[in-house]
């Protein structure tokens, strides 16, 4: 693995929902790769409801979910400390009150608090927009399945005329995976800002050494990018956004796009700035 750049906030943990499902377990071990990249603690949550019929019992299943993923992390070889809570409220309130003081909130697309295929992901989506950092919302393909012959980190860029944050993020996150590039910009493929996006990109790259070369595709951005999601979920690929372009984000988080992406490899990158 090649450690990426710290992020803004160097020291902030990286953060995961656990909720004993399978999806935050995969979740937890995207966030455990990303905080060796980091150098960060990982802080494990699991939020026990306080309408809960049985406190005791629903503490002692948290606990009991928490000391398994934990566990597994450990005897995974992953050389990251990791931390465990259970605390007591709504899961999306305590979790977006958690990214106060984190530097990445990471969740499976799908958690056991979702039933039936119109809320499949909706805790995640809702976290996302509640949250103060970054958030992830994870899909992994179980470890026994093969990824797909293509790696690629996807930034959906805007019209802002100096995105330095997500395409600086990217690079971290191709670096990271070993993967290609590929730029979607609201300008067309061969205009003077789409070329200008491209020479940024493999600037940054060229700082990182001889040993940083990957791919680079700069390709205008549809209207819709859930299509596109949906004609390359075969790819292994993270789609990072900047939070503040709501509509895209809940295209992104909408539980019908969890629904395309299932089984893939394809989590969603949602980038907050704090300043």
């Amino acid at each position: 693995m090649t450690p990426s750049s710290k992020s803004s906030s160097p020291s902030l943990p990286i953060v995961v929902g656990i909720d004993g499902s399978k999806f935050a377990r995969r979740a937890a071990f995207w966030a455990a790769e990303e905080a060796v990249s980091r150098q960060v603690p990982l802080r494990l949550i699991c939020v026990v409801e306080a309408d809960e019929a049985d406190p005791d019992v629903a503490t002692a299943e948290a606990a009991g979910a928490l000391r398994s993923v934990a566990e597994a992390l450990n005897a995974s070889g992953l050389q990251v400390k990791v931390e465990t809570d259970i605390l007591q409220g709504d899961p999306v309130d305590v979790l977006a009150e958690a990214s106060r003081s984190a530097g990445l909130i990471c969740l499976g697309w799908r958690g056991t608090h979702d039933s039936g295929p119109g809320r499949r992901g909706s805790t995640a989506a809702l976290v996302t927009q509640a949250a103060e950092c970054s958030v992830a919302v994870v899909h992994r393909r179980h470890a026994r399945e093969a990824v797909g012959p293509h790696r690629w980190v996807v930034a959906i860029l805007d019209d802002r005329p100096h995105p330095r944050a997500i395409l600086q993020k990217a690079i971290d996150e191709a670096t990271l995976r070993d993967a290609s590039i590929l730029a979607l910009t609201p300008w067309p493929a061969e205009s003077e800002r789409s070329e200008y996006i491209r020479a940024k990109i493999e600037s940054y790259l060229g700082e990182r050494g001889p040993d940083a070369g990957a791919l680079v595709c700069v390709l205008p951005r549809p209207s819709d990018v859930t299509d596109l999601l949906a004609q390359s979920a075969d790819i292994d690929q993270l789609v990072i956004a900047q939070a503040d372009d709501p509509q895209l984000i809940a295209q992104l988080v909408d539980p019908s796009t969890a629904a395309i992406l299932r089984g893939t490899e394809c989590s969603i990158l949602v980038l907050r700035d704090r300043a």
